[in-house]
């Protein structure tokens, strides 16, 4: 067995630790822990009950469906329950009435079974079935091979499948999950403080005298990984939404339903990694340049400054809502809305405008200095100008 801490031993042990520290979490402060264990919790009530209810009423044959459709029926929302629930619902249907109509019309032959599993497969191509479509053949195989394809024994089954989903929306409503989109808001805390730190790590390492290349290759890494986080927020942002949907908690709460605003700072921060992973490629251009020093000195310092801009927007956006919201003391913005003069977005571009300035009046005589300036500056631009589009409150 191995001794350096990678033996399926230690690998228990890990998971142990991993489990305890959720079971932890859960019981400390709300969160996906708290949701994730009282999901867990409600499945089993939920299914004991189910099987409870259908062995006093059922067969026994067919009483296992009901907490066997109590463990489909329950999801992560309110709204995911309902929608899987009635479409397994109609495809047990299905093929109960399709295993009793053959069994009963031809009799449990191979040729009866071969036309009956054509038919329940045509008919699982339905797109409103969506990803229980393929319970149409299951059980219509089912209820014609281990029931006969007699009417009882389908009326039994289905019967089983009624109190499972029922059992399993009962706890769906009853204790649904919170209405909040807490974990949305979190995600775009999380997004944009990822954003703020590409940038400003960026901003240090030209301060420090670099990047290197080994310093554009990890911040080169960064960025790629800011487009996975990205599309988990979104992703996170649109459970949230759903999570409200049908919850009949809502009504106390008073969640919302769409999300406009949380989609836009998604999109806002998105569309400013892509500006910064232009940035870092420039950069990297420049490490390789033989006037790298001159560079230095001459942009890539101020430069540095543009970058903390965008990095401090990000982080505001994330933390406020809104990283340039129209407050009235800015005056009109030639990019966006008007914003406080002392705001991230109105200085980055107060800082933008001065060093482009400044590239314009300077003897540029090296090779390629001024479209590697030029194209700095625009990324940077249109970094700030996302930031400064998304949606949010205004600033105090």
């Amino acid at each position: 067995m191995p001794k350096d801490g990678t033996g399926p031993v230690h690998a228990v042990t890990v998971r142990v630790a991993v489990l305890r520290d959720r079971v932890r979490q859960a019981v400390r402060a709300p969160g996906w822990e708290r949701e994730d264990l009282l999901l867990q919790l409600k499945t089993v009530a939920a299914a004991v009950a189910a099987w409870s209810l259908a062995s006093w009423l059922l067969a026994p044959g067919v009483a296992t469906f009901a907490p066997f459709t109590t463990l489909l029926a329950i999801q992560g929302t309110v709204h995911r329950s309902l929608q899987q629930s009635w479409r397994y619902l109609v495809a047990v249907t299905l093929g109960v009435v399709l295993a009793a109509v053959f069994g009963s019309a031809a009799g449990r032959t191979a040729w009866t079974l071969a036309v009956l599993l054509l038919v329940a497969l045509a008919l699982s191509r339905a797109q409103p079935l969506g990803a229980q479509r393929l319970q149409v053949p299951v059980t219509a195989l089912f209820a014609f091979s281990t029931g006969n394809g007699e009417w009882d024994y389908g009326a039994g089954l289905a019967a089983a499948v009624l109190i499972g989903t029922g059992c399993g929306l009962v706890a769906v409503v009853v204790l649904a999950p919170a209405a909040h989109h807490r974990d949305a808001d979190r995600s775009i805390a999380h997004l944009a403080g990822r954003v703020g730190d590409l940038a400003a790590g960026v901003a240090r390492d030209l301060r420090e005298g670099g990047p290197g290349e080994a310093e554009t290759r990890a911040w080169w890494d960064e960025a790629q990984a800011l487009r996975t986080m990205a599309r988990q927020a979104r992703a996170t942002v649109q459970l949230g939404e759903e999570n409200v949907r049908l919850n009949p908690r809502r009504l106390v709460s008073g969640a919302l339903l769409s999300l406009p605003d949380h989609h836009g700072r998604v999109t806002a921060l998105e569309r400013a990694s892509y500006q910064l992973e232009s940035v870092v490629r420039g950069l990297d251009y420049a490490a390789g340049r033989d006037n790298r020093s001159a560079l230095a000195g001459d942009f890539l310092l101020p430069f540095a400054g543009l970058l903390e801009d965008i990095g401090r927007a990000a982080r505001e956006l994330g933390e406020s809502g809104s990283a340039a919201a129209p407050a009235g003391a800015g005056g009109p913005d030639p990019y966006g809305g008007p914003e406080p003069d002392g705001g991230p977005v109105a200085t980055g571009r107060r800082r933008a405008a001065e060093l482009a300035g400044n590239s314009r009046r300077a003897d540029l005589r090296a090779p390629g200095e001024w479209p590697l300036y030029g194209a700095l500056l625009t990324d940077a631009r249109r970094a700030l100008d996302d930031l400064a589009r998304a949606p949010g409150p205004p600033w105090n």
